[in-house]
């Protein structure tokens, strides 16, 4: 037991050294959330989210390979930003919102050169060749579930997990090993208590249960994943978010107190926070082959992030958009041409009250 428990200590030590926050070790093996995600996929919680729907093989790493024996779970802290600098009062100035998480360079990247040095670095601590894999966020793995029962926290009502230092403005990501280690067996006790922030605050209702969000309702949902025509009712609610949505986390207690990151090491873009509707929809129009560049907002593509400003320029009830939404009305795109209608409807309605 002694040699399991100074390995892990030097994992730990590897991973720590390696930039990540916090690490915890779990046991490979059949989550008990299996049942849990089979409900929500049933009641097709996951939208259009098809690649959710392997069952098996997210509830248990040993589907990916049957001789994992460990999963390494690491946190980082992303959020660069004062807890009041947010989507709420980026609104009440006028300005629209990305995500605090997309504001600076595509975090899979710089998370995977950082696993994957550390995985080599633990493939030196032993003798024998050792078989392992990294995930950042696009794997077969629950790592939440992971997370949470190596102690790294707990599961929020708005199902992120939270961190009781770095709340919930945490990337996670797994590390994969064929190797027996001393296993972090004291899950975190949940500490949301009867608080129901999160599930208040949603503009669209998303979060239907505890730990449990109707895709199909989500706003980060919405705007990045959902390539389609969102309709007035939904796009109504989008409010001032133009990339994902920080609400749910913006007024959960924990993060009130969470740490800030000093390091800067997603390279946040001054550009993107709290943008200005005018300046960033010509700046995506003219110039997104750069703003694409190592940006998550490449997901969403650019005919998808600029349905998403003329989305927000409705719900600013503001006559400047007009010119611009009047624009659009003509386009060949139909999905902008529809959401400039709605949108400019949308601006009139508040003129007309």
């Amino acid at each position: 037991m002694k040699k399991y428990i100074d390995l892990t200590s030097q994992i730990k030590k590897i991973i720590l050294s390696n930039g990540f926050d916090s690490v915890g070790i779990s046991k490979a093996h059949e989550l008990k959330d299996s049942s849990f995600l089979s409900d929500w996929i049933k009641k097709k919680f996951h939208a259009d989210m098809e690649y959710m729907e392997d069952v098996e093989k997210r509830s248990d790493v040993r589907k990916i390979n049957r001789n994992f024996k460990s999963v390494i779970s690491c946190t980082i802290n992303y959020n660069s930003l004062d807890i009041k600098k947010n989507s709420s009062d980026a609104m009440r100035n006028g300005k629209g919102w990305i995500s605090r998480y997309a504001i600076g360079d595509d975090y899979h990247k710089i998370i995977q050169k950082k696993l994957k040095i550390a995985s080599s670095q633990i493939k030196d601590l032993y003798v024998e060749n050792i078989n392992s894999r990294v995930y950042v966020d696009t794997g077969p793995v629950l790592e939440r579930a992971y997370a949470s029962m190596s102690g790294l926290g707990w599961i929020g009502k708005n199902s992120c997990l939270i961190n009781r230092d770095q709340g919930s403005w945490v990337f996670l990501s797994n590390i994969l090993i064929d190797q027996d280690l001393a296993f972090d067996n004291l899950p975190s006790k949940n500490l949301c208590g009867s608080c129901t922030k999160c599930i208040d605050s949603c503009p669209t209702n998303a979060i239907v249960g505890d730990k449990i969000i109707d895709a199909r309702k989500c706003i980060s949902y919405l705007t990045i994943e959902n390539r389609k025509y969102v309709n007035n009712y939904l796009a109504s609610r989008i409010g001032n978010n133009i990339y994902g949505c920080d609400i749910c986390q913006e007024v959960c207690p924990w993060n009130k107190r969470a740490t800030i990151s000093k390091l800067n090491q997603f390279n946040p873009k001054d550009e993107l926070i709290e943008p200005d509707m005018m300046n960033f929809i010509s700046i995506i129009e003219e110039d997104w082959d750069r703003i694409k560049i190592k940006s998550p907002l490449k997901r969403v593509k650019k005919d998808g992030l600029i349905r998403n400003i003329l989305i927000v320029m409705g719900n600013s009830a503001s006559e400047k958009y007009l010119s611009i939404l009047t624009k659009y009305l003509d386009s060949e795109n139909l999905i902008h041409s529809m959401t400039a209608k709605d949108s400019i409807e949308r601006i009139r309605s508040t003129m007309i009250s």
